[in-house]
Parts: structure tokens; C-alpha cells; sequence
């Protein structure tokens, strides 16, 4: 698959390779030290809600900054402040429980740096046919990138409890340290990339077609799953498997299943199949949810990780690659510069998320065993609608899906 790319778009592979070795660092483990703190999932709610808001206004605040710098450095921007975000909140020890919101939002902002020019740099560079093949070399390296990394991070933290060498805050502590070096690098490969000056006229598309109000629709829908994402699973890992190690083996396990169908199905999909794809997604998933919420043990939480491995890989590919493809049109039809878009998307993306994640704090709250149960079923229930949002919406992405050569793209 790498021949058929441009060099431009290899070194953008390499970057984001680099970045996702980093990521468990910034996502999973953080919430897993919180987790130590004080074992309350409503620590955990409020993090993350504090991440998903700083996101959306890190991506309103590097609107006004492209004014003023390259989008490629700020996106090493966003790689750097990442990574101090998590050595600060380490370095802090148990007094980071009472700083949960702040650190949230600090790490969201730093994101929200991050995506919003990585996004920006993607669908400017990965404009032609094999757009699908790009993200889906993406995926897979992404893919490898999370079994490797939290199976070494999960065991090297869990054995800080056992073994005299060092403690598990050291443990942290030196990850933390090496996700920081791993981002530095991933800035440093990308900082030269260039896209259209972006002027911010408004915050937010004003004359969006009934094809956009499709995809935002989407896009709060599905992100309202991705809030819900981030809190249930890695309960059911905690409370059912078992700490750190548990939660490296898992992500690895999937890992390993997502990375074979994603290779699989590279070469194959078309634009046709999307909503195929993501529809049996959303089928096995909430399958698995169900049979999970019925047995409610050990094995049947095991069942799920396996079930949800395999097919995960579906969802981004498709999500993304149909986001670009309405991006593309939208832009050519009103002569928006395309972060306009992807400004737009990130509103309703982390109005989802949010969301989710207010429903996960009333749900636990008022019912915690039963949020735990369920909660994986309630992931997916919410996706059926999507379906049938995007079945419309790919009506007015009809095109052909004959390849046609990669054209080098200048930075």
C-alpha cells in the first residue's frame, strides 16, 4: 500500500505512527491514574468532559492562530503541549484529584491544537482516489501502534507494584517522560506543512447545506457513542480483569484483530461499502453488548473486547473517509476554506462526546451497577440512527471508484 502513496503523505504516516505510540500515554493511562487516586468513575466522567470542551476550544483558538502561524506548526504545537500536559499531571501525585476539571480542559486545548491542523493537513494532502487507501495505512498503523505500546506501558506499570526496581508513580512518570519525547518527534516531521491561509470570518459554517446538517448530525450521534467509549470499557476492564496490565493486554488483543481486518479490507472497499461497514459494526457490537450485559462475567467481558477488536476498524475508516469526501464538496461549492468544516464538525463531534459522557455521570449515578451492565448496549442503541443519516447522505457522494494515479502535493 505505501508504493501507491506520495512522499508527502509517508511522512505524514510516520508522524501520526509516531503520535499513536505516544497516545495511550495521553488517553488511557491518564485516566488510569486518576483511577488510582480515588477509584470513583465520576472522577473520570468529569476528566473527560473536561477534555472533550477543551478540544472544541482548541480548535476555535487555532482558527484565530492561523492567522498568525503555519498550520504545521501549530500542529507541533499541539504535539508538545500533549505531552506536558500528562508529566504535570504525574508529577502532581494524589493532588491531581483535585484539579480533574482543570487538567482536562488543559489536555483538551492541546488536543484541540493537535487535531484540528492533522485534519486540516490529511484532507488537504489526501485529496484523490486513494484517499480510503491512505487513512486505511493510517488506521493499520495506528492499530500497531496500540498493541505494542499499551501492552508494554499496562505491564511496565502494573510490575512497579511488585518488583523493588521502582514504584508505580515512577513508572508513570517515565512513560509520561517518553510520550513527550515520542511527541516532540512527531511534531518535528510534520511542522513544515502548509495549507491555505485561513482567515476566521465566523466560528461556525452559517449557510450549511441539508448535506452538512446530515453530517453534523452524524457526527453528534457517533461521538455521542466515542464519550460513552472512553468511561464504560475501561470499567468493565477495571472492575472485571483486573488494573494497568489488564488494560495493555486488551487494547493489544483488539489491536491485534482490528489490524487484520483493517489489511483485509484495505485494498477492497469502495465508496458503495461504507454503510456496510459501518452497519455491521454496529450489528456485532451491540450483539456483544447484549450477550455481555446477559452473562456479566469475566468471560463474557473478554467476548466482547475479541468481538469488538475485530470489527473495530470499520467504523473510523468509513466515518472519516465519507467526512473528507463531503468536506471536498462543500468546499468546491461555496469556496470555504475547508478548516471552516472541520471547525464545524468538531462543535457537534464534542457536543456528542459531552453529551455521552453527562448521560454516563446521570446514569451511575443514579443506577451504577446497572450503568455497568448496560452501558455497552446503550453504546450502540444509540447508533441506529445513524444508519439511516448515512445512507442519505452517501446518495450525494455518488461517484465512481476507479483509481486514479497519486499526484505529489507540494508543501
Amino acid at each position: 500500500m505505501l508504493n501507491d502513496l506520495s512522499q508527502n503523505q509517508r511522512r505524514l504516516l510516520l508522524s501520526f505512527f509516531l503520535f499513536a505510540l505516544a497516545s495511550p500515554m495521553v488517553s488511557v493511562y491518564t485516566n488510569t491514574f486518576l483511577w488510582r487516586l480515588d477509584h470513583d468513575p465520576i472522577t473520570l466522567g468529569i476528566f473527560n468532559i473536561g477534555m472533550y470542551a477543551g478540544i472544541s476550544l482548541g480548535f476555535l483558538v487555532n482558527a484565530y492562530a492561523l492567522r498568525v502561524w503555519q498550520s504545521g506548526k501549530l500542529y507541533a504545537f499541539g504535539c508538545l503541549a500533549q505531552g506536558l500536559i500528562p508529566v504535570l499531571l504525574v508529577s502532581m501525585g494524589a493532588s491531581a484529584a483535585d484539579y480533574t476539571l482543570p487538567l482536562g480542559l488543559a489536555l483538551g486545548l492541546a488536543q484541540g491544537f493537535y487535531w484540528a491542523n492533522r485534519n486540516s493537513i490529511t484532507s488537504k494532502f489526501t485529496q484523490d482516489a486513494r484517499r480510503f487507501r491512505f487513512i486505511s495505512v493510517e488506521t493499520m498503523l495506528g492499530i500497531v501502534a496500540g498493541i505494542v505500546s499499551p501492552l508494554v506501558i499496562g505491564w511496565f506499570i502494573a510490575l512497579g507494584g511488585t518488583i523493588p526496581s521502582y514504584s508505580v508513580a515512577q513508572a508513570y512518570q517515565l512513560c509520561a517522560g517518553i510520550g513527550l519525547v515520542l511527541l516532540i518527534a512527531t511534531g518535528v516531521l510534520a511542522h513544515k506543512f502548509v495549507i491555505e491561509p485561513f482567515v476566521v470570518n465566523t466560528p461556525f459554517v452559517r449557510h450549511a447545506t441539508a448535506r452538512w446538517n446530515q453530517q453534523r448530525a452524524i457526527e453528534m450521534l457517533n461521538s455521542i457513542t466515542s464519550g460513552l467509549e472512553v468511561v464504560i470499557p475501561l470499567l468493565v476492564v477495571l472492575l472485571f480483569l483486573g488494573q494497568e496490565e489488564a488494560v495493555g493486554s486488551v487494547k493489544a488483543l483488539t489491536g491485534v484483530l482490528s489490524a487484520i481486518m483493517i489489511y483485509a479490507i484495505g485494498k477492497r472497499v469502495r465508496h458503495k461499502h461504507h454503510l456496510m461497514l459501518v452497519g455491521i459494526w454496529v450489528a456485532v457490537n451491540l450483539l456483544a453488548g447484549a450477550l455481555f450485559a446477559s452473562v456479566f462475567t469475566a468471560a463474557s467481558a473478554i467476548a466482547y473486547f475479541i468481538i469488538a477488536g475485530i470489527t473495530g476498524s470499520l467504523r473510523w475508516s468509513s466515518f472519516v473517509t465519507v467526512l473528507y469526501e463531503v468536506v471536498d464538496r462543500e468546499v468546491k461549492r461555496d469556496s470555504e476554506h475547508r478548516f471552516l468544516y472541520i471547525l464545524d464538525r468538531e462543535y457537534c463531534l464534542n457536543f456528542g462526546r459531552v453529551v455521552g459522557l453527562l448521560l454516563f455521570i446521570l446514569a451511575y449515578h443514579l443506577a451504577p451497577d446497572a450503568t455497568i451492565r448496560y452501558g455497552l448496549v446503550m453504546m450502540f442503541v444509540v447508533q441506529l440512527p445513524v444508519l439511516w443519516l448515512l445512507k442519505r447522505l452517501m446518495r450525494t457522494l455518488a461517484h465512481s471508484d476507479e483509481p486514479v494515479a497519486v499526484q505529489e502535493v507540494g508543501t
